[in-house]
């Protein structure tokens, strides 16, 4: 006989969701601290994430332990006050991250798969984001992130990555993608990839032969870690990263030129190295530059043999191009020098004899001047003297008309009074010649004026023709300065150089030295 009656029973399992339900609760087991803990959340089904709730929970949230295969849509709604969440080491399979979210960490679980928001174009709120130790073979599309400032995607399973995805993550600080399995590190050819504010980027331990540099934009990263991959170079410039202070490069198989120009660039800019394990080089039969282990350029990891051969060609070649350089700096310099200074003495001649022909104008244009003044004069006290005289013939005849209308007779008259040099001057002959001398004097008058403005004229033509020519002195002039200033860049470059090649010479002397040493 059963120990229950069977209501009991019916009672089971009328009301064992209730139950359920009840038994499915979390709530933080410290309602003191600061930061609310929950353990043992699991949630391995469908249906335990359907009954689970979660009545007493807060911001910031740590799951410490339990079992969460599928980090669902469903599951994340029931934490809607939730801004800051940590579900590390809970077995998690695929996670759904909220746009609310501001920090997340979930490391150390068995992510293959991020599942973003599809249902809304809103951007996501997230400013740090820890992904390490999972098993993501890629990334979703972070356009939507442009707040975040921390992602760690370290010890995951990434074999390829394209830095355009990063693109729009304008205020992105720390980017690690370390200890992945990363074969190439892509960027766009044309785009340059602008992330201003990077501060420490980390591609270690992955298995890259190169990386391509030259279309990146970081002019705050301070810290970038390339070490223990299969690295022989960087295609681009160092330079391009102003801020950098810490490169860490060890555990690669550089070039040995590289690793040349790398060393220069840490003196002139006072960058801090790492450096390789003592003995790694000799382990490897790699050689050895300053503090790292290198190879000679295209030997492949083939160690020591052929190194001289190929080095004192190099250093022969650039010897050569270095001289080829200096014979026609010098030769250019002075083949030009002297096309252009007698240029200059030809331009410096024209510009005498115009001087010249400019100063013989000046003079017959004065003359002009003071014949016309003394023209001017002379008509001034002729027309002075035809004046007189024709006041000297009104008054004789007015005195006529007056005797004649009196009724007098002239012969009546005083002598003295009628006799103004009537008797013997033949007035209308001498107005005729004054007539005739004015006259010539007005054509003498046009005369000079046009011969004064045809040497107005060509004066202005001259001065016109000495501003051109004084242009053109300048312009020589000015072509001159920047041959000079061409011959001043070139020996700066020259100077530059020097030290290089000195460097050069120095490492392949070294290197002689150092086979010389070991073969012995």
């Amino acid at each position: 006989m059963s120990a229950f009656p069977p209501t009991f029973l019916l009672s089971v399992l009328l009301f064992s969701p209730v139950w359920a339900g009840w038994y499915d609760g979390y709530s933080c087991h410290s309602r003191t601290a600061e930061v609310c803990r929950v353990k043992d959340v699991t949630l391995d089904t469908e249906r335990a994430v359907q009954t689970a709730s979660f009545s007493d929970v807060r911001d910031p949230l740590v799951i410490e332990s339990g079992t969460i295969v599928h980090f669902s849509r469903e599951l994340a709604n029931k934490l809607p006050g939730i801004f800051d969440l940590t579900v590390d080491k809970l077995g998690i399979v695929q996670l759904f991250m909220r746009p609310s979210l501001v920090h997340l960490s979930a490391v150390d679980n068995a992510i293959d798969k991020l599942l973003l928001d599809e249902t809304t174009d809103e951007g996501y709120s997230m400013l740090t984001l820890h992904l390490s130790y999972n098993k993501l073979k890629e990334l979703p599309s972070l356009d939507r992130f442009t707040r975040l400032m921390t992602l760690a995607v370290d010890n995951n399973v990434l074999s390829t990555i394209d830095m355009a995805t990063f693109s729009r993550l304008k205020a992105l600080r720390v980017l690690t993608l370390a200890h992945n399995r990363l074969l190439t590190v892509s960027s766009p050819a044309d785009t340059p990839i602008q992330l201003v504010k990077l501060g420490r980027l980390s591609f270690a331990g992955n298995q890259l032969p190169l990386i391509d540099i030259r279309t990146w934009e970081f002019d705050s990263l301070r810290e970038l870690n390339l070490t223990s991959n299969s690295m022989n170079r960087v295609e681009g410039n160092l330079a391009q990263f102003p801020a950098l202070k810490v490169l860490d490069i060890a555990g690669n198989r550089w070039y040995c030129e590289w690793l040349l120009m790398v060393h220069s660039h840490q003196e002139s800019h006072r960058l801090t190295l790492d450096a390789d394990q003592p003995g790694r080089c000799r382990e490897e039969n790699m050689m050895t530059s300053h503090q790292h282990c290198c190879n000679p350029a295209g030997a492949e990891g083939s160690g020591l043999i052929d190194v001289y051969g190929d080095k004192w060609d190099e250093l022969k070649r650039l010897t050569q191009l270095l001289n080829t350089l200096n014979a026609t700096i010098a030769n250019g310099s002075a083949s030009v020098k002297h096309v252009l200074e007698a240029q200059l003495k030809t331009l410096n001649t024209q510009l005498s004899k115009l001087l010249e022909v400019q100063a013989e104008h000046g003079t017959e244009l004065k003359l002009l001047e003071g014949g016309i003044d003394r023209q001017k004069d002379k008509t001034v006290k002729l027309e002075t003297v035809l004046q007189d005289k024709v006041d000297q013939l009104r008054q004789i005849v007015d005195a006529r008309w007056n005797l004649t209308r009196d009724g007098g007779d002239v012969t009546d008259w005083p002598i003295d009074q009628l006799s103004i040099n009537t008797t013997t001057t033949n007035w209308p002959s001498i107005a005729a010649n004054n007539e005739k001398t004015l006259g010539k004097l007005r054509e003498l008058l046009e005369t000079t004026t046009r011969q004064f403005n045809m040497y107005s004229s060509r004066s202005y033509d001259q001065q016109a023709l000495l501003s051109t020519h004084m242009e053109r002195v300048n312009t020589v002039q000015g072509e001159l300065d920047k041959v000079r200033l061409n011959g001043q860049e070139i020996q700066q470059q020259l100077s530059k150089l020097e030290p290089t090649v000195d460097l050069i010479y120095s490492f392949l002397k070294d290197v002689r030295e150092g086979c010389g040493e070991e073969l012995d």
